[in-house]
């Protein structure tokens, strides 16, 4: 069953992270099975589990500045 970030947080944190770091969270794929977005909201699965980063993610040195820092706000937020 699919239920929205913040109720799925509710149960994997002791103190769940604010509303703009569990669509980080999302967005770089930190759970198993990842969030999917429908429409503007992000939703998981009820037993997904928060696993993080795998590895660190790097951005492209040859992006232009501007697509670095589109890339930069998509994979930290803001």
């Amino acid at each position: 069953m699919l239920v929205s970030l913040t109720d799925w947080a509710k149960t994997q944190f002791k103190e769940p992270p604010s509303a703009a770091t569990l669509r980080v969270i999302a967005k770089t794929r930190q759970t198993y099975p990842p969030a999917i977005r429908l429409g503007t909201r992000w939703v998981i699965d009820e037993n997904a589990e928060f696993i993080g980063m795998a590895a660190p993610t790097a951005i492209t040195p040859g992006l232009s500045d501007g697509a670095h820092e589109l890339v930069k706000r998509a994979l930290h937020g803001s």
